[in-house]
């Protein structure tokens, strides 16, 4: 029995296919994550949209406010509620790679409640699954602690 291979709808661009500036982003790439993803070698077909893409998710991904791994952490857990083998892969390549365990790789995609997480790691992981299905799942009573009563506008 042979195995069927399925071919991209879109080709991915090989390093020596791509312009000077795009290449510079595959080196990149590579030298941080060891692979360029596919995603990048699609967004290579127009050069000016993967440049953006890429300035985007290094500020988005990495360290700032939030740690860099962390970011990622909730990357997978995205990726999982997504249902995206792909994405749940690459990102957790990505965290081991800026400092998570295996340990918070693992509960990211599944109890991340009982993972090595702090409380406020983990309100960031139910912000996640919230957000998931709709923003409107986060209101004030989401942020607000279950014993205290929410004061909106206009309320005494």
């Amino acid at each position: 029995m042979t195995e069927k291979t399925v071919s991209p709808r879109i080709p991915l661009l090989e390093r020596d296919q791509v312009s000077p500036e795009i290449a510079a982003v595959y080196d990149a790439l590579l030298k941080q994550r060891g692979v360029v993803p596919n995603m990048f070698k699609t967004l290579a077909h127009t050069p000016a949209l993967a440049l953006g893409i890429a300035g985007f998710l290094k500020s988005l991904l990495s360290d700032s406010a939030l740690p860099g791994w962390y970011k990622e952490l909730v990357a997978i857990r995205l990726s999982v509620l997504q249902n995206s083998q792909y994405a749940i892969s690459a990102h957790a390549l990505s965290a081991k790679q800026k400092g998570a365990s295996d340990g918070q790789i693992a509960a990211a995609q599944s109890d991340f409640e009982t993972g090595p997480f702090s409380e406020k790691e983990k309100f960031g992981f139910r912000c996640a699954d919230r957000l998931h299905p709709s923003p409107q799942e986060i209101d004030d009573d989401f942020f607000a602690p279950a014993e205290t009563p929410v004061h909106r506008s206009g309320d005494r």
